[in-house]
């Protein structure tokens, strides 16, 4: 099989699906000697986790039974040309070898609740943070600048606890975030990620969840330019992510990326040219992000009409895609497709249990509240040490999706979500497995540098339950 992955607002995907497999000759060999298969890594993290090989589009060759061959990312038509049949021929040669080899369940290393919380994590992460933060540009690191969220709301608690040594940090990156070369000033929007430490050379894909994280961070500042901010990004979102159509509300997922266009754009030079296409796939995940955010707007601007849309949203979210015994489904405006990855679970309860806080809704908290007992009992990973898994195993998978996968991210959110339950519902059960949870992904929280701020977060807020 060649197994083609990536996803779709980012433009070297796009030049690879139009230029190299639009070549005659690859086209025809990959049909005659290949199984072809296309994956949106958007539609799909399940298979963009354990499948990318470091880079946007992965190009890997697998058995028939979905075990990586090897691969490659970006490849042009003339590389192809001389790399397909040296596959097509390696593989004739050694496929019986090959496929007598067992197929590899298990490649993480096990992680038993013995290894305990890191309750020392605040400490390090503070330090970690410090130094990690660019004094000359804002940041975290001298490489490329993106919006780290966990960073940034470890800071801001840092800075109202009186630890005045965050505040650069956060007044700073927030700046950056804002004013930089990050943000769209034409268009409105936040782009991807910045490629100069210095928040110049933008990747131009704009992403929901990207968005829904800054206007989050504008949100929780007083200043009146972060809040001008916020309200220019609600307009970019209402002009080019919401969907109204057919009934069904919600935000699609992602703006394509053209560095030409917004160059022209800058100095003026064609006012007429078409904006970037916009992938219009409604995703739970993403969408309930924005959600939460709108929540947050609806409060800050005294808008009621954010929180009603965002209402209309969730409640669409649950109605098109939630089965008992499956789960909320990823893509929302879609009653089929794949359904139970961990990442809808926790990021659509989180956004119901802020809808519950702003409304006194029963049914938002009782909703949530199901998910995460369906959370618990098909993804949590007894067998493996704790923790959640990223999706409910299935007994027709293939290759790596027999491997379970327990992401680091998500777990931490799922922690947080548990905490707020067992804060709200007074279910001690609840609180129980958020620090299981942490307990099973802290000894790896370390390793993931600035990013294990969302871990230290998560166990904050799971202590805090316990005392309370």
């Amino acid at each position: 099989m060649l197994l083609a992955l990536g996803p779709r607002w980012n433009p070297a995907v796009v030049a690879m699906e139009r230029e190299v497999y639009g070549d005659p000759w690859v086209s025809d060999f990959i049909n005659s000697k290949f199984v072809p298969v296309w994956v949106d890594a958007d539609n799909r993290p399940d298979i963009s986790d354990r499948y990318y090989l470091g880079g946007w589009p992965t190009t890997a060759f697998l058995t028939s039974d979905g075990r990586v061959l090897g691969g490659e990312t970006f490849a042009t038509a003339e590389r192809l040309c001389d790399l397909l049949p040296r596959v097509v021929d390696a593989y004739s040669v050694q496929r019986k070898s090959i496929d007598a080899q067992p197929t590899p369940i298990e490649t993480r290393t096990n992680v038993s609740l013995e290894n305990g919380l890191d309750v020392e994590v605040d400490a390090w992460l503070a330090n970690h943070l410090l130094e990690q933060f660019d004094k000359d540009h804002a940041g975290f690191g001298a490489g490329t600048k993106r919006v780290h969220r966990g960073a940034m709301e470890f800071s801001a608690l840092r800075v109202r606890a009186g630890d005045l040594s965050f505040s650069p940090i956060l007044k700073r990156t927030l700046r950056a975030i804002a004013l930089g070369g990050l943000y769209d000033d034409v268009n409105g929007g936040v782009f991807h990620y910045c490629g100069r430490r210095d928040w110049t050379e933008p990747s131009t894909e704009k992403l929901l969840g990207v968005n829904a994280t800054a206007l989050s961070l504008f949100l929780e500042c007083t200043d009146d330019v972060y809040l001008e901010r916020a309200s220019d990004l609600i307009n970019y979102v209402r002009n080019t992510f919401v969907k109204r159509i057919d009934s069904h509300s919600g935000f699609y997922s992602s703006q394509q990326a053209d560095a030409f266009y917004y160059q022209s754009q800058a100095v003026d030079y064609s006012e007429s040219a078409p904006p970037p296409p916009v992938d219009r796939t409604v995703y739970s995940d993403r969408t309930s992000l924005m959600a939460k955010a709108y929540v947050r707007a609806a409060s800050v601007f005294g808008d009621s009409s954010l929180l009603e849309f965002a209402v209309d949203v969730i409640e669409h979210v649950v109605a098109n895609t939630y089965e008992r015994g499956g789960g909320i489904g990823h893509q929302s405006d879609l009653k089929s497709g794949v359904r139970g990855l961990l990442v809808d679970q926790v990021f659509t309860s989180s956004a119901l249990l802020d809808l519950y806080t702003a409304t006194d809704r029963d049914v938002y908290l009782d909703m949530a509240q199901e998910i995460m007992h369906f959370s618990i009992h098909k993804l949590w990973d007894g067998e493996g040490g704790g923790g959640f898994r990223d999706r409910v195993p299935d007994p027709d998978d293939i290759g790596l999706l027999q491997e379970p996968v327990r992401p680091f991210m998500a777990n931490c959110e799922a922690a947080r979500v548990l905490s707020r339950l067992s804060h709200l519902t007074a279910e001690t059960a609840f609180r129980e497995r958020a620090l299981a949870t942490l307990a099973a992904v802290g000894p790896v929280a370390r390793t993931h540098g600035v990013d294990a701020a969302s871990y230290a977060l998560a166990l904050g807020e799971a202590t805090n339950a316990t005392e309370t």
